[in-house]
């Protein structure tokens, strides 16, 4: 039951030693982070935990709602969060409910029925789609109807970033009816290929040269635009949706910027997002394309009550940076932000022991999130926490394109032009490109001198962009947080490509990049507990953010002789 208690009532709990009260406006999969982490406190009366959804709905990986739109997997397969399981362990959640208005000076939030005050408040309300401006073009009885006037755009028109975006467009692919996508993203790719990949027909319009234009060189792009139409994707490049044509209210037609007119009952729009930071703005925060947070995920604001803001996700701007709507860096903020809460309210947890008592001693050195906030929180404190997050989002985020047909990954800068380079410059970068467009497969790799003026320091990885090469992706990715070379001689990635279809993994390579889960903690979870990828999930994480290392639990479980209900 919630509780609703003004600002007088909560000081007053605060100076009579009161339990500290942490609110989280946003119910997305770093929320959901957070409050795991937060869980234990919570579970041991030390804090009150309330949790705001704007959704009617517990978390879930939004990143995989594409496949519930093409009815791949039932929304209930996406759940990341127990409601009933959270509320036993004392925390207060509250779906479907607006928070209309912030006073961090005052510590207060106004809801849609309440007044709600807390101690600490993170913000984790994410990002929503940027519509494109189209005029509306109605028609009515095969004719344009010239006395109605457009109030918005038709059914049909739908930006895919929620649940219900997604139900909604599976509503509309069970008609079998066209489909055209805006947008050469790598959202707007992943869009198409699912459609393509459940045989209904879909145009791809991108206003680029090449898709994912801002993410990978002209080169893997030309590959990647005909590897699409070999999928089945009627690709329009250099294109635009200038008007949207509505017959009775309904979508049937959209007109482009190269003078086409195109038959479709669904306009599928992938034309970015902006972060959700209206509530902070509007509060005085600090905002700059997102709410301006430190290492720290805490408001770089100076007003009263600033400092006990916290922001996460893809309404963070971290250091100024813009989002980067990826989720291992948000998991990272949520790590970070319970670790500065702890701090804040003095509940930094004693040192890990083992069961005979020693001292539990956590490397950094595989490179994983989990590994870096539980060294920081053993050591007892939010600095030591926000320098290790920042150390180990120094690396690369990686982009995976998450398809069943064609394999895309890239991470960092591959745009520059190696014939440009001066190769008598030792700080100059090296651009290594392998092709071959007959089978479908490109690889370029970008690397720089890890020290300028030292060349026994070697190389740092920059940049990479694989396309078809499922092994080098994987191996690539491995070592792009780290911003290290799985091999000093490209041609070795080349080999080990053609030589086996999948990666073999150590036990200390990193299984799963979202949650930081090696090979090694999904085998000892299969082998000791866990019968199912779900099961597995539940223990280690691995699966719960963007989905693409399902196959590789599958496997596992598969050598322990587990049969992976998934």
């Amino acid at each position: 039951m919630s509780q609703s208690v003004s600002l007088r009532e909560g000081q007053a709990a605060q100076a009579h030693g009161g339990t500290p009260h942490v609110v989280i406006i946003g119910f997305g999969p770093v929320a959901s982070r957070l409050a795991e982490e937060l869980l234990p406190e919570v579970r041991s009366g030390a804090l009150r935990l309330t949790i705001i959804g704007r959704e009617d709905r517990a978390a879930y990986q939004r990143i995989r709602i594409g496949d519930v739109s093409v009815g791949r997997v039932e929304p209930e397969d996406l759940v990341m969060n127990d409601i009933a399981s959270l509320q036993a362990k004392g925390a207060e959640i509250l779906l479907g409910v607006e928070v209309t208005a912030l006073d961090a000076a005052a510590h207060t939030l106004v809801l849609t029925d309440r007044v709600l005050s807390y101690t600490k408040l993170v913000l984790a309300t994410g990002a929503e789609p940027i519509l494109p401006r189209m005029s509306v073009e109605l028609r009515r009885g095969g004719r344009i109807d010239s006395e109605l006037r457009p109030t918005g755009y038709p059914e049909g028109v739908i930006a895919l970033r929620d649940m219900e975006d997604a139900l909604r467009i599976r509503r509309a692919l069970e008609r079998r009816e066209p489909v055209v996508v805006l947008g050469g993203g790598v959202l707007g790719v992943e869009a198409a290929l699912a459609v393509a990949e459940v045989g209904l027909p879909v145009t791809l319009l991108h206003r680029g040269n090449v898709p994912m234009g801002r993410q990978i060189d002209a080169e893997a792009g030309m590959l990647l635009r005909r590897e699409l139409m070999r999928a089945g994707v009627d690709v329009r490049s250099a294109c635009d949706v200038t008007t949207v044509i509505s017959e009775d209210g309904e979508l049937t037609a959209v007109r482009t910027s190269l003078g086409e007119k195109l038959p479709a009952s669904l306009l599928v729009t992938c034309t970015g997002v902006r972060p959700r930071d209206e509530l902070a703005s509007a509060a005085g925060l600090p905002v700059k394309w997102g709410i301006v947070t430190g290492g720290d995920a805490r408001s770089t604001g100076t007003r009263e009550g600033h400092a006990d803001v916290f922001a996460v996700g893809d309404c963070a701007a971290v250091d100024g940076r813009d989002p980067s709507g990826l989720i291992a860096p948000g998991w990272l903020q949520a790590e970070a932000a319970a670790a500065s809460l702890r701090q804040d309210l003095g509940l930094v947890p004693p040192p890990e022991r083992d069961a005979s008592g020693a001292l539990v001693e956590f490397g950094t050195g595989t490179g994983t999130a989990v590994d870096a906030a539980a060294s920081a929180d053993a050591c007892g404190g939010a600095a030591e926490s926000a320098e290790s997050a920042e150390a180990q989002s120094c690396g690369l985020d990686v982009v995976l394109m998450k398809s069943k047909t064609l394999n895309v990954a890239c991470a960092g800068d591959t745009s520059q032009d190696p014939w440009s380079i001066d190769p008598w410059d030792s700080t100059a970068p090296t651009v290594s490109t392998w092709s071959d467009p007959k089978h479908g497969q490109y690889l370029r790799i970008v690397t720089e001198p890890a020290s300028s003026g030292d060349a026994s320091a070697g190389e740092r990885l920059v940049g990479f962009v694989s396309v078809g090469m499922p092994r080098s992706a994987a191996e690539l990715a491995m070592h792009a947080s780290r911003g290290t070379l799985p091999a000093a001689d490209r041609t070795a990635l080349l080999a080990a490509e053609h030589a086996t279809q999948e990666a073999e993994l150590g036990p200390e390579d990193v299984l799963c990049r979202c949650a930081g889960t090696t090979a090694g903690m999904v085998q000892e979870a299969a082998e000791t507990c866990c019968r199912t990828v779900e099961q597995v999930s539940a223990e280690t994480r691995a699966g719960t953010g963007c989905g693409t290392c399902h196959k590789s639990i599958e496997k596992i479980l598969a050598t322990t002789g587990v049969t992976a209900a998934s």
